[in-house]
């Protein structure tokens, strides 16, 4: 009789690798002129947010 191996929760944080495949994939997206990969690099580099909420009165 066999014992059942024990799954492993859910993974809070990617792995370096996928970070890294991430990267990759935004900064190809940026060299194909994606406007909007562009303007995600920019942001994420200098670490300002992305998306700007609306100011509501």
């Amino acid at each position: 009789m066999s014992t059942p191996t024990k799954l492993r929760g859910h993974q809070a944080k990617p792995t370096r690798a996928e970070v890294k495949a991430a990267w990759g994939r935004l900064r190809n997206a940026a060299d194909q002129g994606c406007v909007q990969a562009n303007a995600l690099l920019i942001a994420l580099v200098e670490n300002h947010p992305l998306i700007v909420p609306l100011v509501t009165r």
